[in-house]
């Protein structure tokens, strides 16, 4: 089975960092620097007489919505928010905002082609998720772009989907119908997708502009899954 596939099964049923959990990434560490409030700061913090760069801010502007009962991947990939962090996807490692960091997965390991990776994230030192990358070439790791992330913490939510507090109705009632729908009794499955997937291209990633959110035997949601890769 192709392992972009494997990947989103991996994701779909267990979560992408509890699948990928057998092998600890390789660590490329960064420094971050904290003003006198905690707050992340792109420099060590100023001397006396020197300026420092302004901390981030959340963005005046909010992401854009569209109308309740549709689903529209432009918006979802705008609406990600990891524990409180409101990020987009695609994004290069290097344009994360201030304070996100990352540990690459060895590609060797996971029998990934040369052009795609894995890599975990970081906000001020507290693990964010795993996000799968292209355009990941040994040495210009910081200009791979990540193009897939997954949650199945109830603090994050893509699109306002909230993993152990959104429901079957509450997903169909904010995204509409989803294009396919996965249920199997044993082993449990129940999962929605939304979107296009064009399968993987000769470097291993998969193109698809997708939302996948799975369910617990409760309805429940317990993971969801953006991807934004179409060329």
């Amino acid at each position: 089975m192709k392992k972009a596939i494997i990947l989103l099964l991996c994701a779909s049923m267990l979560g992408t960092v509890g699948c990928l959990e057998k092998k600890k990434p390789e660590s490329k560490p960064k420094t971050i620097y904290y003003d006198e409030n905690g707050n992340p700061i792109a420099n060590p913090p100023a001397k006396d007489g020197e300026t420092q760069p302004p901390v981030p801010t959340e963005p005046t502007t909010p992401p854009p919505t569209a109308p309740e009962g549709t689903f529209d991947v432009d918006v979802v990939r705008q609406n990600i928010y990891i524990k409180g962090q409101l990020i987009d996807l695609p994004k290069k490692l290097e344009d994360f905002p201030v304070g996100w960091t990352y540990t690459l997965y060895d590609r060797k390991e996971y029998n990934l082609e040369e052009g795609s990776g894995l890599a975990k994230m970081y906000y001020c030192g507290e693990e964010m998720g795993t996000v799968m990358l292209e355009d990941c070439y040994d040495g210009k790791e910081e200009e791979s772009t990540a193009y897939s992330i997954s949650t199945h913490e109830e603090n994050s939510n893509i699109y306002g989907i909230t993993p152990h507090v959104s429901t079957v109705d509450d997903v169909k009632a904010h995204i509409g119908e989803p294009d396919e729908e996965f249920n199997n009794e044993r082993p449990f499955e129940h999962s929605f997708r939304y979107g296009i997937s064009e399968g993987e291209d000769e470097k291993g990633i998969l193109r698809a502009n997708m939302l996948s959110v799975s369910f617990d035997e409760d309805g429940v949601v317990d993971l969801v899954s953006v991807y934004y890769s179409r060329k």
